[in-house]
């Protein structure tokens, strides 16, 4: 009789395991079709947005040359050109999520990708009064990336776990190894607002933002950027205590 009821215990277990192995593929199923469609849909608004911004762009142009210094009409052609400017890095947002960068693996340090973003908004930390905290690793190997694409990856999550935060508030990055299973783990975890658990679902999801200025396609390029990688990604967040995105890559891109 025990060794029935242990039994039935292990396949209760094995067949849990499975029930959440085939939830986590059919979520990252619906992602992949989200993004695939996105893109397309992507592809052909930011043509025309461009082809449009070039035409406005040039006419305001001309029609700023015209006006004399301290004219209030040069000033109104001046916020039209810096709007112009602000969807033409809109649309390069979405060139970039419509037709992605095919990756260049090489051997590639964390370490130091992690330190070079972390120089890139150290002005941006300091003003805003947030530390970042480095929890690295000892002896972390080098890992096949792309350097360019990955320190776009961390750029992003570092520049959202900043707008999330408050004055004197931290973001600690993390990095793990696990040699047994040949991968590394890479972790941002901020004391800021967090995510509910309603929009955790739909944060990779394309032009979803919780920013009021934002595009909604950052988190998407990163889980793509991620999955290019063969990597992983998750999120964890709770409501006005922070949140922490989790990336696992594998040391090596072969088979």
């Amino acid at each position: 009789m025990g060794e029935i009821k242990q039994k039935s215990g292990d396949l209760l277990t094995e067949l849990d395991n499975a029930y959440k192995l085939l939830r986590k593929t059919q979520e990252e199923l619906i992602i992949k079709e989200k993004l695939s469609i996105a893109g397309g849909l992507a592809a052909g608004v930011a043509h025309e947005l461009r082809n449009s911004l070039n035409i406005i762009g040039i006419s305001v142009q001309y029609l700023h040359d015209k006006f004399n210094p301290g004219d209030e009409r040069r000033e109104f052609t001046e916020a039209i050109m810096n709007k112009v400017e602000k969807l033409n890095s809109v649309t390069t947002d979405l060139i970039h999520f419509a037709r992605p960068q095919n990756p260049r693996f090489k051997k590639g340090n964390i370490h130091k990708i992690l330190d070079r973003t972390i120089s890139l908004v150290k002005f941006k930390c300091i003003v805003q009064k947030v530390s970042v905290v480095r929890a690295y690793a000892a002896n972390l190997p080098l890992i096949e990336i792309d350097n360019e694409l990955m320190e776009q990856v961390a750029l992003n999550l570092i520049d959202n776990a900043l707008w999330a935060m408050h004055e004197r508030e931290k973001l600690i990055i993390s990095t793990m190894i696990f040699p047994e299973n040949y991968f590394i783990e890479i972790k941002f975890t901020d004391t800021g607002c967090g995510i509910s658990r309603k929009d955790i679902s739909r944060i990779f999801d394309p032009f979803f933002t919780l920013r009021e200025n934002g595009t909604g396609l950052g988190l998407s390029i990163v889980h793509r950027i991620v999955e290019e990688h063969k990597g992983s990604i998750e999120v964890e967040s709770k409501l006005k205590k922070g949140t922490t995105f989790k990336i696992r890559l594998p040391i090596s891109q072969k088979e």
